[in-house]
């Protein structure tokens, strides 16, 4: 009798006259020890270089240079990228209906316009809560219900979105690099809800130049922040390694989801830095208060130049922030003066209609409009009602920064410093509107852009190469 021991590998002993040696079993790929290490760690290089490692793209130092980037495409087109652009003008003025449409012409832009309402052709009854709104002078009455009569076609046309002008608009001739520019800050500071960590993203902590005496006093609580924690824009802009298929119908925009944002407020004559947020805590850095930073623009102006009028006692708290020819992208929460330029989403659109058309309106529509974007009733100098709501659902709110409902209530308003677009001051061209930002320039020029077109008007239509740089640096 043959016998044979089995050990503990199940292999026969080779005391067997006929020993073969068993073959053994290879363990699968997923549990070999070196190849599952291996493994492991190449998932957390990927891990890492996604999430922290990614070299920024670098912007164009050029500001005449167009972006290559095909999600930017729609900018290029003769909305700017917006569905539609809408003109407030008084039939009667019609000086200005023509200086603008020449100057839109020159830039390969499609207006389309709202005519203009004069205040004293509104009916008492028309008018939303309070009373006393009725006794507002009649220029700032008829501007408010011109601005009313522009989102209400917004809302009745269903548009995705659209860019608002005033009838005395101006731009840089550098407009679709700006705005391109602008679109890839608007993108980031709409769509990432999340707390900004340091690890991730080069924060840098400057300390803030505002003071309550040259902060604007359109706010019942100023909430000035100790500093500015700032982003360049190069480190935001990342090309995704793949476009994700868009569904059918999608809503899109350059600017970004038209879902996640109200107003891009870059038209206007000042505006401050971001305060704290309700939403979060003071210690959180969030895109509510972060600044992304664009340096060495050259359709900045110099510091010397960076005034919204000529009374202005104090140059922007940008000129004492950041060095010279650096533009800067934000919320709008620190108080904003003059509608010259904004662009408002379907959601956005709704919500003024409502709160100023139907809720209530009391002063000069664009200092309520930069209270709303402030976060406050403009009725009531406080905190709105559905923010208060919203903090009361989620306790956490305003404490950790958690809890906050995105794409619920809070307002979203973007802004740039300085303003793409701006008030152009013509000679013998008062304006029919009263405002806190708008009066009192009597001067032939265009606050802050270098190569306006308005002020250049004459030499485009006549084809002459060299522009005049009004805001030169020597």
């Amino acid at each position: 009798m043959r016998r044979i021991s089995i050990d503990t590998l199940g292999m026969t002993s080779p005391r067997g006259t006929s020993f073969k040696a068993a073959k053994r079993r290879r363990s699968p790929w997923c549990i070999s020890r070196p190849r599952l290490v291996t493994t492991c760690c190449l998932f957390a290089v990927l891990y890492l270089y996604l999430n922290y490692g990614r070299t920024p793209i670098l912007i164009p130092t050029d500001s005449y240079e167009l972006l290559k980037d095909d999600s930017l495409t729609d900018i290029l087109n003769s909305t700017l990228g917006f569905q539609k652009i809408l003109v407030l003008n008084l039939p009667y003025r019609t000086d200005r209906r023509d200086a603008m449409t020449l100057a839109a012409a020159t830039s390969n832009m499609k207006l389309e316009f709202v005519d203009g309402v004069t205040g004293d052709s509104i009916r008492n009854s028309a008018y939303p809560p309070p009373e006393e709104n009725i006794r507002l002078p009649v220029g700032i009455r008829g501007s408010w219900r011109t601005h009313m009569n522009a989102l209400q076609r917004v809302v009745n046309q269903n548009l995705t979105t659209a860019l608002i002008f005033e009838d005395d608009v101006d731009w840089d001739i550098r407009l679709r690099p700006n705005l391109q520019r602008f679109a890839l800050a608007s993108r980031f500071l709409s769509e990432n809800h999340g707390i900004l960590t340091s690890p991730k993203y080069p924060l840098d902590h400057r300390p803030n130049p505002e003071t309550p005496e040259t902060s604007f006093h359109i706010l019942s609580d100023n909430g000035i922040t100790q500093e500015l924690p700032s982003l360049p824009l190069s480190s935001v802009y990342q090309k995704p390694l793949r476009y994700p298929r868009q569904e059918p119908n999608t809503l899109t925009s350059p600017y970004g989801d038209p879902s996640q944002w109200d107003i891009l407020w870059i038209g206007h004559c000042g505006v401050g830095f971001p305060r704290y947020s309700s939403e979060h805590a003071k210690t959180d850095i969030t895109t509510a208060n972060v600044l992304i930073t664009h340096p060495n623009d050259q359709s900045v102006p110099s510091k010397k130049w960076l005034k919204a009028h000529p009374f202005q006692g104090d140059l922007d708290p940008l000129a004492a922030a950041y060095p010279p020819h650096t533009r800067v992208y934000h919320r709008a929460s620190g108080g904003e003066l003059c509608t010259v330029g904004y662009a408002v989403s379907q959601r956005g659109a709704r919500r003024l209609l409502h709160q100023f058309g139907i809720k209530a309106w009391n002063g000069i529509f664009d200092s309520e409009l930069g209270r709303w974007c402030a976060g406050e009733d403009p009725q009531t100098d406080a905190e709105s009602t559905a923010s208060k709501e919203n903090r009361k659902q989620n306790p956490l709110v305003g404490k950790t920064g958690k809890g906050t409902s995105r794409g619920g209530t809070e307002r979203v308003c973007l802004t740039s410093q300085p303003p793409i677009f701006a008030h152009h001051h013509p000679m013998d061209g008062e304006s029919d509107i009263g405002g806190l930002g708008g009066g009192y320039a009597n001067k032939y020029e265009t606050k802050y852009l270098r190569y306006s077109v308005r002020m250049n008007l004459e030499r485009i239509v006549q084809g002459v190469k060299d522009l005049v740089d009004q805001w030169p640096d020597e």
